[in-house]
């Protein structure tokens, strides 16, 4: 290298690092002062008045969140921090005589700051007063799902016209039309279930109810959504199509979890995989649709998919589309709806009907009652209920203490919770009914805590009790249930879309299950066989 290059390159070398310097400067400044809004925010409320946990200048609120990871397994989920709260909230509000309905979380530089809402008044505040954008956090976690095409993801008028689209798909109307199709799955259920029975009034092998009951909603809402039938339930592996979104739901998961006290991250391979599962599932889905597309419509008038409702719709966006050539972001919205829906109808779904299938266990006086209803409203034989339901679909509707077992056994056990962004609404605060005090959100996520919510003594008589009853009592009765306190499927117009499928999901299965099978718990047997 000749002199006067090297010059060159040695009086570029100081530039180059000096500005690295200040990029690097300039970054941690950013995030420290990040650091003290957060906490200077918290103290600014505790100043107020407002009842806060113990609160450090360096850590914020993750140690409460360290002490419930350790009362904890490793992979515990967020929302079981609702209802250890309620159980712990003496160790942190010792002054404090009940719950207090509202709760900041400083969770900087982990996660985004929160308010934790355990009140059903102020929860109503922030998604049915005032329905309030999701947070980003919301985003972020469908994002490698859907890209955030999704009506779980937009807001304002894209999510308006889209969730219209899809509504007719998950009224009763079209679900009792559905309902054939539906008995149709239950009985392979049933069937699977009696592989697994023992015989002569023996107890059967022990087995994971949970994979049964997945792989039952897995096959109804793909059935439902786009009229195909994958028999996940008898087929030896999983479908292209369960088997990509399994693995793009633990892909999703690797973001930071302030309940897991631990910040995360995908790898480049990561991406690659999320690619790769989108592509699978794709593939599955675009030829659903193009067969759609080159159907008629008007054909079948009883019953109509999640595709069927789209498809009506396919030159409101851009008026040159049409069925021969669809407008490629309708397509992409379209899919991604699709997939959104299949992750969240199985999921919650599945696990509730596990749930149920435990609180008859331990209260075997509803568990007959649950059966009794059923001898009267579908007659004594159990293998009769299926051909009865095909002629008189209405009569799943006529179970009211089915209903009440299924609605107290989601009020105990809520699986989806939904928090939201208070930026777009300066000066937003909540209330509580006989308090004074103002909770701003600036700054803050509400965060609905379901579970907290439904066992909020203030609202239930016997909280943590289950008590089917409740739900048929008559207004003035002690136990008569808090239905603005009631939020499984979330509150106001961005609730659930397809609770009205569960619902008929839980009823048809318990109709199915409760007089045919004794069902028990075998953990001591389970740890043996593994």
């Amino acid at each position: 290298m000749e002199p006067h290059t090297v010059t060159r390159v040695h009086a570029v070398q100081p530039l180059l690092l000096r500005g690295i310097g200040v990029l690097v400067a300039m970054v941690v400044v950013r995030f420290l002062y990040k650091g003290y809004i957060v906490r200077s925010r918290i103290r600014s409320l505790k100043a107020q008045g407002i009842p806060m946990l113990p609160h450090s200048i360096w850590f914020g609120h993750l140690p409460i969140f360290a002490d419930f990871r350790a009362d904890h397994p490793p992979d515990v989920n967020a929302y079981m921090f609702h209802l250890w709260f309620m159980s712990n909230y003496k160790r942190y509000f010792p002054e404090l005589d009940k719950v207090p309905p509202v709760v900041y979380l400083d969770l900087w530089p982990i996660a985004d700051p929160l308010v934790m809402v355990l009140d059903a008044i102020a929860a109503s505040q922030f998604t049915i007063a005032n329905s309030l954008p999701k947070h980003p956090v919301s985003n972020e976690f469908v994002h490698p799902l859907t890209g955030n095409l999704d009506i779980v993801s937009t807001d304002g008028e894209i999510w308006k016209k889209w969730r219209s689209r899809f509504n007719p798909g998950f009224s009763p109307r079209n679900l009792t039309a559905l309902l054939p199709e539906l008995i149709e799955e239950a009985q392979v259920f049933v069937s699977g279930l009696k592989a697994q029975a023992g015989k002569n009034g023996e107890w059967g092998p022990v087995f994971q109810l949970e994979e049964k009951t997945t792989n039952l909603t897995f096959d109804i809402i793909v059935r439902a959504s786009v009229d195909l039938r994958l028999h996940e339930q008898s087929r030896p592996t999983p479908s292209p199509l369960k088997k990509a979104l399994m693995d793009q739901l633990v892909l999703m998961a690797m973001m930071t979890n302030a309940a897991r006290v631990l910040p995360g991250g995908r790898m480049p391979w990561h991406n690659a995989a999320i690619k790769r599962n989108n592509r699978i599932m794709r593939d599955v889905l675009m030829p659903r649709i193009q067969n759609k597309l080159r159907s008629d419509f008007g054909a079948d008038t009883k019953k109509k998919t999640i595709v069927d409702l789209a498809i009506k719709h396919i030159d409101k966006d851009d008026p040159g589309a049409s069925r021969e050539k669809p407008d490629a972001e309708f397509v992409d919205r379209l899919i991604a709806n699709l997939k959104i829906f299949i992750f969240a109808g199985h999921d919650t779904t599945s696990s509730t009907i596990c749930f149920m299938v435990k609180n008859l266990q331990d209260h075997p006086d509803c568990l007959e009652k649950i059966r009794a209803e059923h001898d009267d409203v579908l007659g004594p034989n159990p293998d009769d209920a299926t051909d009865i339901l095909n002629k008189s679909p209405h009569l799943l509707y006529s179970l009211p203490y089915t209903l009440a077992v299924i609605k107290e056994t989601l009020r105990l056990y809520p699986l989806a919770a939904t928090v939201r962004s208070s930026q777009v609404t300066p000066g937003f605060y909540l209330t509580v009914p006989g308090s004074e005090l103002r909770y701003p959100t600036e700054g803050f996520g509400p965060w609905l805590a379901a579970p907290a919510v439904q066992r909020n003594p203030d609202y239930w008589p016997r909280a943590d009790e289950f008590l089917p009853q409740r739900w048929l009592v008559a207004e003035g009765d002690p136990l008569y249930a808090a239905k603005e306190a009631w939020a499984p499927f979330s509150l106001g117009p961005r609730n659930c879309i397809g609770q009205e499928l569960a619902m008929i999901e839980l009823r048809l299965v318990s109709v199915l299950i409760a007089r045919t099978f004794d069902i028990e718990e075998a953990w001591n047997e389970w740890d043996k066989k593994q």
